[in-house]
């Protein structure tokens, strides 16, 4: 499989970089940038076991900010994973899903007020 990814610029990770939780970082690590983009991924859906089910898919893949919205930060690869997904459960005949691509410079200026949770950008390491 080609890697989708290979023309990225490959960044490095110092011990002086910290999780967003504050958590130090106890090695150098390399690894090649992934660039995500914010997906709002909305549905109608009929039926009430393919509405359970579908947002079953979404909430592995987002964070619901309304009953039938999602926003999902996601690589290219896990995008198609969730479309796939829903493809699967949902009729076609019979439901609606949208999603829409947020570019970076847009997913910046999203504004939101009141009782919603956003997703934000976690930086995770495995070892």
């Amino acid at each position: 499989m080609d890697d989708v990814f290979s023309d990225q610029e490959e960044i490095t990770i110092s011990e002086e970089t910290r999780y967003d939780a504050g958590l130090p970082v106890t090695r150098e690590l390399k690894h090649q940038e992934v660039l995500n983009m914010l997906y709002l991924v909305a549905y109608d859906i009929c039926d009430p076991k393919r509405l359970k089910k579908v947002a079953k898919v979404c909430e592995d893949f987002g964070i619901r900010v309304e009953k039938s919205v999602f926003e999902c930060d996601l690589a290219p690869n896990d995008f198609n994973e969730l479309w796939r997904r829903l493809h699967s459960v949902i009729d076609e005949d019979e439901d609606a899903v949208v999603a829409y691509r947020i570019c970076q410079s847009c997913a910046a200026t999203v504004e939101s007020m009141g009782q919603i949770e956003r997703p934000g950008r976690q930086l995770c390491y495995v070892f």
